[in-house]
């Protein structure tokens, strides 16, 4: 049985500049990886147990769905709370949550791995997913959107159905605002980037003229970035090729990973640029790339990284990409 619970709502630690999200619904999320007995609402059959579709694929009702999206029923950000005002995110009161939290469900049947997708069934769910960004960024309340997926019990996954999950924030998280001031602050910080990654032969593959690298200084052995060789901001408003590119990247990466460390727990996210209303153009440069890091949750995180912001690898990023390449 389900209990009722506060909203989520957000905090903010002015020592660190920490901002958490306390979404105590959470906590009511049905876990099939730690053992749980789940009946899957994200199989086809089941769809009685999700929300209703926000979008679908194909579109039309009469054909079978092969991927869907469709509003999180634990959100960490809910739709119907109201903007914050004047104290905003800095104040030491606690803030509405505000913003969308959806699902994206990647296969209507129950597989784990985005390998067992066809490739023409992958490139639709990444257009799906660039199709609900470009709604949010249209919505003058959203701030910044984000695809993000957590494979495996490692990666905080609780299904094993096979998904990724979009959401929408009315602020710049804090992670977001830092890469951008850098990126403010820096001539061409994503073209250096690459020259660099190609200088230090870190590049493990392409796919149109969308690159995928080892970063200079990777969290994780395998952690790879996948980033347009042109300056893009924001992945809503790519173009068919290059979603085309990533669909096939991504799964070439994964495939790559499986190889080299069998079952392998992996995070991913997208982080592009705020939503033009949002921020100022001082604060959006024109240099900017979308990009997608994929983390491999190889190493657990322990005190040093947890207490410093420093992480520990055992690889080197030259290693890493060799072996990407070479799997």
């Amino acid at each position: 049985m389900r209990t009722t619970h506060d909203p989520p709502h957000l905090r903010h630690d002015p020592l660190t500049a920490r901002t958490v999200v306390v979404a105590p619904g959470r906590a009511d999320r049905p876990n099939e990886l730690e053992g749980a007995t789940v009946r899957c609402p994200f199989c086809a059959g089941n769809e009685s147990l999700t929300p209703p579709d926000l979008l679908r694929s194909p579109r039309s009702p009469a054909e079978p769905w092969q991927a869907r999206i469709v509003p999180n029923r634990f959100p960490i950000a809910v739709d119907a709370t109201a903007p914050r005002t004047a104290v905003g995110i800095q104040g030491e009161r606690p803030q509405p949550a505000h913003g969308v939290h959806d699902v994206v469900i990647e296969s209507p049947a129950h597989v784990r791995s985005i390998l067992a997708i066809d490739p023409a069934g992958w490139r639709a769910v990444w257009e799906l997913c660039r199709e609900r960004l470009a709604v949010l960024a249209d919505r003058g309340d959203i701030a910044w959107a984000m695809v993000f997926k957590n494979s495996g019990v490692k990666a905080g996954a609780s299904l094993e159905h096979v998904h990724s999950q979009l959401v929408g924030l009315d602020f710049v998280p804090p992670f977001l605002a830092a890469e951008l001031a850098v990126a403010a602050s820096t001539t061409d910080p994503f073209g250096n980037l690459l020259r660099q990654a190609a200088a230090e032969d870190r590049i493990v593959m392409a796919a149109g003229d969308l690159v995928a690298l080892v970063p200079q200084a990777p969290r994780q052995p395998f952690e790879t970035w996948i980033l347009p060789r042109s300056a893009e901001g924001s992945f809503h408003a790519t173009s068919p090729d290059r979603v085309a590119a990533l669909a096939e990247l991504t799964q070439s990466l994964i495939g790559r990973l499986d190889r080299l460390m069998p079952g392998a727990d992996y995070n991913w996210w997208l982080h592009q640029l705020p939503h033009a209303h949002a921020v100022s153009d001082a604060a959006a440069p024109a240099s900017w790339h979308w990009h997608l890091e994929i983390l491999p949750r190889i190493n657990g995180l322990a005190g040093f990284e947890l207490g410093t912001g420093c992480h520990i690898t055992t690889m080197t990023p030259h290693e890493s990409a060799r072996l990407l390449r070479d799997a």
